[in-house]
């Protein structure tokens, strides 16, 4: 017996991985799994449990790296991770009810005023607030006042700017996107030639939009470099905390999220500029976003800005800090979060757990608490699944094709389900492809129809993506309070066109305005003339 004692322990040592044991019979009954357990030390009563017999089923160990082909008395129950994490191979009893944590206790959709918005320039509104507008216009203001008008020798060719002018400045910029004229030059789309867009110049001219976007600040630009010493992010920080919170405030996410980075598009001079060789532009402004998987609105947002100076803006950079800030709004909540293996970490993975929230994700194959037979694609069949449970965590390792496995961890998933027949794909994986994408399908949106033209300056740059996470929020809240479904492209024309409304019945009191750009006014929006303080001697109210 002695000798039947030290060949298991032998053995235990050299095979503490292996494949699944999907061969095992699932109903096989307790009492025969702890007869099969060489864990607990008892005794095979059988005869045939010869010394001569188990030499040769300990021989076959260097014929398979998996233990399903040996018999039931020497399979382990555990895959083994280099740190000595243990991953059970069989699944937890199965649950009766859905775990307290996997209940989500809010009801998706349009919470507080935002219940309100029943038309699209209401809801437009909920982001970009009259203080958020009236904060951009002080703070262009100040910088036409201090480093523009000295040098311009006539001061109506730098004339300080309105809240109803800045909306008409931002409807323009939703139109020329929404037309995907982004990178049209402004002297076309202003000609007379018959091929321009003969709405924008009812806002303003070609000059006037260009002053504009020069000079467009967010933050006053007086006490700038002191404020940098604290703050990288300074020179929109106060609008962009001002838009997320009323991303926040606006809308209960669904029970899906997605955890995700977009690059918004930057070539300029930026001391957090990222490159990044997968996606589509390469170099740019790197911003994480949290997303409903469902409906791809956008609830929480993070420029990444590298190390911050010491201060009250110093942060950790890493990925479960990121991870905890950015999904802290759907903590205690029984939502899950999907996200790539950047973030994943089966720490992470705990600590969520303890909020209630879950997660399904990708994980490197490099953790620590990976097995090694789970990263390794050798001498596995195609399509084959290695399944392994520990607290809580599930964790597959999926070979897709000959020399590619992929490898995910859930914290809502308890079982070895199957749900792709022809590819043999798990459960999880199956559900993180469905839930994936909320991030890179609201990228797609925005840049589909952005408001981005070319800029050599970064905080611009990040507030045309403020613009175009604010149409397609603004979109999902016009969409859930009237039950009106409309085309992503109708709704930002019709946006523009409401933003502009405000100044355009203003410049109709003006008496320099052209003749050609009232009537193009009275065509478009449907504003009738007005009484005039002042009219030129060489047109009457009828042609006016």
């Amino acid at each position: 017996m002695q000798q039947i004692e030290k060949l298991l322990d032998e053995f235990d040592d050299e095979v503490w991985g292996g494949y699944s044991d999907d061969n095992l019979d699932p109903d096989e009954n307790e009492n025969e799994e702890n007869e099969c357990s060489y864990n607990t030390g008892t005794e095979q009563s059988s005869a045939d449990d010869s010394d001569t017999e188990l030499e040769n089923s300990c021989s076959d160990i260097s014929y398979h790296e998996s233990d399903d082909d040996l018999p039931l008395t020497l399979r382990n129950k555990y895959f083994v991770g280099k740190d000595g994490t243990k991953w059970a191979r069989r699944p937890p009893n199965q649950r009766v009810r859905t775990s307290r944590v996997n209940i989500v206790l809010e009801k998706p959709g349009v919470i507080g005023d935002a219940k309100n918005a029943n038309s699209i320039l209401d809801a437009w509104n909920l982001f970009f607030t009259y203080e958020i507008v009236e904060n951009i216009v002080a703070c262009t203001n100040i910088f036409i006042d201090v480093n523009i008008r000295s040098k311009f020798g006539r001061e109506r060719d730098a004339r300080y700017t309105t809240i109803p002018e800045m909306k008409a400045l931002f409807g323009v910029l939703y139109i020329i996107g929404a037309l995907k004229n982004g990178h049209r030059s402004t002297k076309d789309m202003w000609s007379s030639d018959g091929c321009n867009i003969d709405i924008l110049k009812c806002a303003m001219s070609e000059k006037r939009f260009l002053f504009l976007l020069r000079c467009i600040r967010f933050d006053d630009i007086r006490g700038r470099e002191e404020r940098k010493k604290l703050d990288k992010m300074t020179h929109i920080r106060k609008v962009f905390d001002d838009f997320t919170i009323n991303c926040k405030k606006s809308y209960s996410l669904s029970e899906y999220v997605t955890l995700d980075e977009k690059l918004q598009s930057f070539r300029g001079r930026c001391s957090f500029r990222q490159y990044m060789p997968n996606k589509p532009a390469k170099y740019g402004i790197k911003i994480f976003a949290l997303c409903d998987s469902v409906n791809y609105y956008t609830s929480n947002l993070e420029v990444y800005v590298g190390i911050q100076p010491a201060g009250p803006y110093t942060i950790d950079n890493s990925a479960a800090s990121i991870t905890k800030r950015m999904v802290n709004i759907v903590y205690n909540s029984g939502r899950n979060v999907t996200m790539d293996n950047w973030f994943t970490s089966i720490p992470l993975a705990d600590d969520l757990l303890k909020k209630k929230v879950t997660i399904i994700g990708t994980i490197r194959k490099n953790k620590r608490e990976i097995p090694p037979s789970f990263a390794s694609s050798k001498n596995r069949p195609v399509f084959s699944s290695f399944f392994g449970f520990s607290n809580n965590k599930t964790l597959v390792s999926y070979k897709a094709n000959k020399k590619k496995i992929v490898m995910l961890i859930s914290t809502i998933h308890h079982d070895k389900n199957i749900a792709n027949e022809e590819k043999l794909k798990p459960e999880i994986i199956m559900a993180y492809n469905s839930t994936k994408s909320g991030v890179d399908t609201m990228d797609y949106m925005t840049e589909n129809y952005t408001v981005a033209r070319t800029s050599a300056r970064w905080p611009l740059t990040i507030f045309y993506a403020l613009m175009n996470i604010g149409g397609i929020n603004s979109q999902i809240i016009y969409q859930a309070n009237t039950k009106i479904k409309i085309s992503r492209l109708q709704f930002l024309k019709t946006l523009g066109r409401e933003l502009m409304e405000e100044h355009v019945q203003c410049r109709m009191t003006i008496p320099a305005v052209r003749v050609e750009v009232k009537s193009s006014i009275r065509k478009y929006f449907n504003i009738q003339p007005l009484q005039e303080s002042r009219v030129r001697a060489s047109e009457c109210y009828a042609c006016a």
